[in-house]
């Protein structure tokens, strides 16, 4: 199934990335927006988000951060691209293709002897239940993540009818 999502800015994790789709109605948030260089169609990325839901720092993928305002980053929606596995936007029964294992060096050594590693693909078999279940869907294995460990795994949404 494929499923274009569109979602505030806001609703997304550190590390995630997106598109955006609309900067919102109001013409001042807009405007600033613009002369920021976010127009509709600019990938994001979310570095931080600060405590409390202050402000947000995005990267907007040509080198250049900037910190936006909580009621900007309400008003913009976008299409999520990646996120971290943590997220609720992670769906049971999609595929994932997991982009980035980030964390250290002793991390990424585990999870590569587990059999994660940037490209392979995965399944949430049921969502919200801890440990997470993530199912290898080359394999047919199946690996325990913490919330810990599954903040660290950014994925990405696999549509297998694109592929058809």
């Amino acid at each position: 199934m494929t499923r274009t999502q569109h979602i505030p800015v806001s609703a997304l994790l550190a590390h995630s990335e997106c598109i955006i789709h609309s900067l919102g109605s109001d013409d001042k948030t807009v405007q600033r927006l613009a002369q920021m260089g976010i127009l509709p169609g600019t990938h994001l990325q979310i570095i931080r988000v600060a405590p409390l839901g202050g402000t947000i720092e995005v990267n907007d993928g040509q080198g250049q951060n900037f910190a936006l305002r909580q009621q900007e980053v309400a008003a913009m929606s976008c299409e999520p691209v990646a996120m971290p596995l943590i997220s609720e936007l992670v769906a049971e029964g999609q595929t994932y293709m997991i982009r980035d294992i980030r964390g250290g060096k002793t991390f990424q050594l585990r999870m590569a002897a587990a059999g994660l590693q940037e490209g392979s693909l995965i399944q949430i078999r049921k969502a919200g239940v801890k440990p997470m279940q993530a199912h290898f869907v080359d394999t047919n294995k199946q690996i325990s993540l913490g919330e810990g460990e599954a903040k660290k795994i950014i994925v990405e949404v696999i549509n297998h009818e694109s592929n058809s």
